[in-house]
């Protein structure tokens, strides 16, 4: 009868000779070889890390089964919308394509896929009052949509009295309600101007952009309400018509160009034509020239 004691140091015996066998085995490796087997063990170690991480990922994010139970897909329960009056929410949701309970990431439809980008662009290039377009989920089911309207300058005389064209500093056009306020540009022909055009060859305009600008910021005594109407048919200046009634012709030096030169230039005219009629000989003048640099005079 063989004792257990014989029993196990056999078993440690065979244990020990086998791992003596593998390790004088490996031990014919170069430095190389064995950093080579190390490399490709953690190498395989994290291929499979990463496609279990990737499984699970898609099965929380698509939905899925698993052992029998139903994963539900990630949808979308309530849709946000912050945006201005000048592009209507449902208006804005139709060229999105958004809707509740879409799939968040459906490869096909879905929100947060692939096709994104086109999306923003689709809807940029449709609705030219947006400056840009931003979506964001601000939790688990709810998706937040902020389009950030371009701010008009001034108007187009336009048929549409609903909607009028406007022009921003950039010099886009589009379409705008409720710009009763906003002075507007004259002699320039709006028959082939549509939502979406850029002006950016025509000077004139681009000095009546400069002179908006400039009251805008307050950079001068006068401000932006003081101005109805700008005419911009002329080569050498832009007419301006003010809320008190008078008109002036109005030229500044590099006038169009955005400059910090230009701009000193401009805000000396619009200083010398405070001071021509807060004088007491020019209060009673309709017609100003303001087209010399520090020279005023009646026409």
């Amino acid at each position: 009868m063989v004792s257990t004691r014989k029993r196990t140091g056999g078993f440690f015996s065979r244990a020990f000779r086998r791992l003596s066998s593998r390790s004088s085995g490996g031990a014919g490796l170069s430095d190389g070889q064995r950093r080579a087997v190390r490399f490709g063990g953690v190498a395989a170690a994290l291929v499979v890390v990463l496609l279990l991480l990737r499984g699970l990922l898609r099965l929380f994010f698509f939905g899925g089964e698993v052992f029998g139970i139903e994963v539900p897909a990630q949808k979308v329960g309530r849709i946000e919308i912050t945006s201005g009056e000048a592009v209507p929410k449902e208006l804005l949701l139709k060229w999105l394509e958004f809707n509740e309970g879409m799939p968040y990431f459906n490869p096909d439809e879905g929100l947060f896929a692939r096709d994104l980008a086109r999306r923003q662009t689709r809807v940029l290039k449709a609705a030219p009052a947006l400056v840009a377009l931003s979506i964001s989920r601000t939790s688990s089911n709810v998706v937040t949509v902020v389009a950030t309207e371009r701010s008009p300058l001034a108007k187009f005389k336009d048929k549409d009295e609903g909607k009028s064209l406007v022009i921003d500093r950039e010099g886009v056009v589009f379409r705008r309600p409720n710009v009763m306020q906003l002075p507007e540009i004259t002699g320039y022909a709006t028959e082939a101007l549509y939502p979406g055009d850029r002006i950016t060859s025509h000077r004139m305009i681009a000095a009546a952009l400069e002179l908006l600008q400039c009251l805008e910021a307050g950079q001068s005594e006068l401000r932006r309400g003081f101005i109805v109407s700008i005419d911009v048919s002329k080569i050498d200046y832009i007419g301006c018509e003010f809320t008190d009634g008078r008109h002036a012709m109005l030229a500044w030096k590099e006038m169009g160009r955005g400059t910090e030169t230009s701009r000193k230039w401009l805000i000396a005219q619009l200083d010398g034509y405070v001071s021509a009629i807060q004088n007491p000989r020019g209060r009673n003048l309709r017609e100003l020239d303001l087209t010399i640099p520090g020279h005023s005079s009646t026409r």
